[in-house]
């Protein structure tokens, strides 16, 4: 069932909004902004309404707070301000929509069952009431090759202690599974484990937004609010891209890392804090470190055991393993499709994957939905024909105005009919085609001007 959390500093807005979703959904409630924020990065949710104006924790900073958590996850305001002005702010601080005060019931559920169906959650509740009873399968990755293998066992023997750990590979190769993984095997495991995106933060809030930050310490704090460090309190926290940091904030990570302190934003006070750090970087940070580029004193912190995570390319024998994984992960798309083809392996085993095994998994994805045979094809993976043994081989024919003089593949063509079969998924329904296709609205309509697409083709 859908989870709702319901965030007000009105006691009677928070019971009227739960009666009213109860039948339907499970709903908790809060009336304070901290507390909510603390049970989300605990227990997650799939939708949160919250109130826009609250004292302490406001919606915008949950907002902005519960994004760096999941991005995906949908949020509401809640207004008894229901100007365009603040509606609009709302929206354009990444709310998916609004809610006027007073509640009008019909009003309320239409926009949640828009919302749900916009973000494709229904097809995903029941696969995900399985995973969270198999927290290790949810994360755990598929492999046979000898230095992936290695990279896990390492990882494993590291998780009995509270060794920091360095995880280092290229965008796309797994690294937050490695420290998930890391958390799942430790004595940490029944507390949270928060990653924390740091090339998300600018060098002027970072800071609070790890170590927090008390009432006063700068323009716009109007109540004390806790970083990301207490709220991993006994649990681990990662910090993804650690190498976009600045020097400054370098230094003071450098300290929690030697003293297990942290100081908020405008407090003197040193609070204690029992978390494992695990740090992850597709940058070579020892390089960065002897160019000074990098903190080398807090590099030898990070790095007491470094994991290297070895790219796609160079494992490609993984390759199948992935394809079958990822079909089943997705065959909620297309549920005819149940492998690949010998040539579409063929295909795959050409590619040099510069976006690892995410962009792997987006190939399938996308070629579960332009498939419209019972195997996965070369022309349904819609490669790049520069990476292809043979692109008159490996893909369909196409028509007069989808060839150049040479014969080659023209990736025009292909995006045309990507966007004309995902319309055709969606019936039309470009909300629905945007988010299966990975843009926005407005891109999607540019594309389909500029093709000449008309949704009744």
């Amino acid at each position: 069932m859908i989870r709702i959390m319901v965030v007000d500093d009105d006691p009677t807005a928070c019971k009227v909004l739960t009666r009213m979703l109860q039948p339907d959904y499970t709903v908790v409630s809060f009336t304070n902004g901290i507390e909510a924020f603390n049970h989300f990065v605990r227990n997650g949710a799939d939708i949160i309404l919250t109130d826009l104006r609250m004292p302490g924790m406001d919606g915008f900073e949950l907002l902005t707070r519960v994004r760096v958590v999941d991005p995906e996850v949908i949020v509401f305001m809640i207004t008894g301000f229901s100007t365009v002005d603040s509606a609009v702010t709302a929206i354009k601080k990444g709310a998916n929509d609004y809610i006027p005060k007073p509640f009008e019931p019909d009003d309320v559920l239409i926009r949640l069952e828009r919302a749900i169906k916009e973000k494709n959650l229904e097809k995903g509740f029941r696969a995900c009431q399985q995973e969270r009873k198999m927290a290790t399968e949810r994360h755990r990755i598929i492999t046979n090759h000898p230095k992936m293998l290695a990279a896990m066992h390492m990882a494993k023997k590291v998780a009995r202690t509270d060794s920091t750990v360095l995880v280092q590979g290229e965008t796309g190769v797994g690294k937050e599974l490695i420290a998930r993984m890391i958390h799942q095997w430790s004595d940490r495991k029944d507390h949270a484990f928060v990653p924390v995106n740091c090339s998300a933060l600018s060098d002027g809030i970072i800071e609070s937004e790890l170590f927090g930050h008390e009432k006063g310490a700068f323009t716009g704090a109007v109540d004390k609010r806790l970083g990301f460090f207490e709220l991993a309190d006994k649990g681990s926290i990662l910090l993804d891209e650690i190498g976009t940091t600045d020097h400054r904030f370098q230094v003071k990570l450098l300290r929690v890392l030697q003293d297990k302190f942290i100081y908020r934003v405008g407090s003197p006070t040193a609070r204690h804090v029992d978390v494992r750090i695990i740090a992850a970087t597709n940058q070579d940070l020892e390089r960065e470190a002897r160019e000074n580029l990098f903190r080398s004193d807090l590099y030898y912190r990070l790095s007491v055991v470094t994991i290297r995570i070895p790219p796609l390319r160079d494992r490609k024998e993984d390759v199948p393993l992935l394809v079958e994984h990822f079909v089943k992960k997705h065959r909620h798309i297309n549920p005819r499709i149940t492998s690949i083809s010998p040539e579409g392996l063929a295909a795959l085993a050409h590619y040099n994957y510069p976006g690892n095994v995410r962009e792997l998994e987006n190939i399938v994805e996308r070629a579960m939905i332009l498939e419209n045979g019972e195997q996965l094809t070369p022309a349904s993976l819609l490669m790049e024909s520069d990476q292809m043994p043979s692109p008159e081989a490996a893909l369909r024919p196409l028509p007069e105005n989808g060839e150049n003089r040479d014969g080659r593949f023209q990736l025009k063509w292909a995006e045309k009919e990507y966007i004309l079969r995902v319309l055709q998924l969606c019936n039309g329904k470009k909300i629905e085609a945007a988010k299966l296709l990975g843009i926005n609205k407005t891109t999607l309509w540019r594309k389909m001007k500029k093709y000449g697409i008309d949704t009744v083709q």
